[in-house]
């Protein structure tokens, strides 16, 4: 069965409370000054079977002016509206900020309750009629139903019942994402049993046992029992009035306006990008006005920063960047209501396009295009939009979350944004990128070693890991492996062990060029097997010594040049030389000394021990006492 939230409306005193005593027998005055002061102060709860067997949950809200920020929380989430309009006075100042409401809050399913009508006469009721129907002209009730009723006589009040069923009928059945979000709109302790909160849910579910987080605190309780309807349930589901009994937080922990969800699954934020309507009557929105922002449970003062324009109209809409001036858990797709900071009416609302944004600057093209998309765009340009604007490759996760979307839905679009090519899949991860964002990491790297051959003009591999600290240090290390891997897969760069190069070839070519390389090689090449050193061939050719070390570790890496430890370095024809040597002694003998080796060469025997040490470091010689024997790479 249906999940289905009704909310009363209307101004004071014209029987909301009254009707939903009549409809129900339940008195939602639950305070002790509401009774005495015979005003709805605080949300009242009900629950009301129709005749179809349908349970609908009531939530009465207040009428007073002072507690319209209450009203809102009520209506926040509902489904379907009750106006509740007394035949004997009529539209009421509180019955149109309701309605303004409503209409900002995108309520479409309600009925008219016209209640008193046993204190006015035919011809009033007719005036009044037709005064309501000019009032609902343009707003999202306009095709309503009226009803007339009595709380006193019970007059109309089986036609409401039918009325409200056959709405009931209409109400879609909520999406049950896996995202469980309840705002908390009262917090209370219980004897023997702790703290209990109450909502209603408004996405996902929630079990007996489930450990969740408060938001924005983030602080952590676990959901000891769950009430819909008075009865303990073992799982509450979106759609649900449910109250939650935690153990593991205290009540002054928490607020009404909080927000119950699992750990990790909401950021509190201070910036939003959202669309915003201004309702007539109440004058133009100006850029930086400060306003009351009501959405779900919650007030907030924000700051409105206006885009595209320096005011909204009244009447019209708009976009802005709402400024919090504290944290805030909101998603996109959310409504809120805007009121004047003071004094405090209902001048707008909207809802939100991007709840994880940046500073936009106002009046840029860039700026203005995401707006757009925002309200108007596919899901394929939303995902490409939130990608583009990301400093990492972003999961399925990362883009549900993001979009407030349907799961399946998101990743049935992008497998075909894959399959089409537009998006790219990091396979190790299953992080997804853009071509855009691509094609900008791809510029990174391209820049970093653009930066590389001026900083060090004799280099043309980087290391990853210099690559990753310089050019990618806020990217996860797997995310920046995988991205390579997808580089290095579509030959957009070539890897050699740690080492990255350009595929064109071009700096390895332009160092081979350089007369530094040859002049460098030369050198060592007339040492022959006599060792040298970089400072020595800083020395012989009058080059400074940090330019000869750069072009001799290029020359070692292309393996020119060999360093037999310790910073002593040969042309690779002088080693070729010594193991030629090496060979034909062990050949003959089956060992060889430092001495015969010496003899051989007529070079020093400091000079043959960094030799013969290098060849037992490859294994190609091996030291027994004073002799060398084959090695197992001989």
């Amino acid at each position: 069965m249906k999940k289905i939230v009704l909310g009363t409306a209307g101004h004071i005193d014209h029987g909301k409370t009254s009707l939903v005593r009549k409809l129900t027998g339940i008195d939602t005055d639950r305070l002790e000054e509401e009774k005495r002061r015979g005003m709805t102060i605080e949300l009242g709860f009900a629950y009301l079977a129709l005749p179809s067997g349908q349970t609908v949950s009531i939530i009465d809200v207040p009428g007073h002016e002072k507690f319209v920020k209450t009203m809102v929380a009520g209506v926040t989430g509902i489904d379907l509206v009750m106006l509740v309009i007394a035949a004997d006075e009529g539209i009421m100042p509180q019955t149109r900020e309701h309605l303004d409401i409503l209409n900002l809050l995108n309520v479409t399913t309600g009925v008219i309750a016209l209640t008193k009508t046993d204190l006015v006469d035919d011809e009033w009721l007719e005036m009044i009629i037709e005064d309501i129907r000019n009032a609902l002209q343009g707003t999202t009730l306009a095709e309503s139903p009226i009803v007339h009723v009595s709380s006193v006589t019970g007059e109309g009040i089986p036609q409401l019942r039918e009325t409200l069923d056959q709405l009931a009928q209409k109400v879609q059945v909520k999406e049950s994402q896996e995202l469980f979000r309840l705002p908390i709109d009262r917090v209370f302790s219980m004897s023997g049993h702790g703290t209990v909160v109450t909502g209603t849910i408004t996405s996902g579910v929630v079990h007996k046992g489930d450990t969740l987080a408060i938001y924005p605190s983030g602080l952590n309780a676990r959901v000891k029992g769950i009430q819909v309807h008075n009865m303990s349930v073992d799982e509450g589901t979106a759609g649900d009035r449910c109250a939650l009994n935690l153990t593991g937080i205290e009540k002054s922990e928490i607020q009404r306006g909080d927000t119950i969800a699992r750990e990790g699954t909401l950021i509190p934020i201070r910036i939003a990008d959202v669309l915003i309507y201004i309702v007539k009557g109440k004058g133009n929105l100006v850029h930086n006005q400060r306003v009351h922002v009501h959405t779900g449970t919650k007030e907030v003062l924000a700051r409105v920063r206006l885009l595209g324009t320096d005011e909204i109209p009244e009447g019209e809409k708009g976009y802005a960047q709402l400024r919090f001036e504290e944290p805030i858990v909101i998603l996109r797709k959310d409504r809120f209501i805007i009121r004047s900071y003071s004094p405090a009416v209902t001048i707008g609302g909207g809802w939100v396009l991007y709840h994880t944004t940046k500073n936009r600057q106002r009046f840029s093209p860039e700026s203005m295009n995401a707006m757009s998309i925002g309200e108007h765009g596919t899901r394929e340009e939303l995902v490409t939009l939130i990608l583009n604007s990301s400093e990492k490759p972003l999961s399925s996760g990362d883009l549900w979350q993001a979009l407030n979307t349907e799961r399946a839905e998101l990743q049935e679009t992008l497998d075909k944004e894959v399959a089409s090519g537009k998006l790219i899949i990091l396979k190790e991860t299953r992080k997804y990128l853009s071509i855009n964002q691509y094609e900008k990491y791809f510029n990174k790297i391209q820049s970093a070693f653009r930066k590389m051959y001026q900083k060090y003009p004799y280099r043309y591999q980087m290391d990853k890991e210099e690559l990753k600290s310089g050019a990618f240090s806020g990217m996860d290390p797997k995310d920046f492996a995988a991205l390579l891997n997808y580089f290095l897969a579509n030959q957009r760069l070539l890897a050699d062990g740690n080492y990255l190069s350009e595929p064109d070839g071009k700096a390895l070519a332009r160092i081979l060029a350089a007369k530094e390389t040859a002049l460098i090689e030369k050198v060592f090449l007339t040492y022959d097997l006599s060792t040298g050193s970089i400072q020595q061939a800083a020395k012989d050719t009058a080059m400074k010594t940090g330019d000869v070390e750069e072009v001799v570790k290029f020359l070692l890496k292309s393996g020119n040049l060999v360093d037999l430890g310790q910073g002593i370095l040969v042309h690779k024809e002088a080693l070729q030389k010594v193991c030629q040597t090496v060979r034909s002694l062990m050949d003959s003998q089956g060992t060889i000394s430092v001495a015969e080796i010496r003899d051989a060469l007529n070079i020093g025997r400091k000079t043959v021990v960094a030799y013969l040490e290098y060849l037992d470091k490859l294994k190609i010689t091996l030291r027994k006492e004073d002799v060398r024997i084959p090695g197992a790479h001989y």
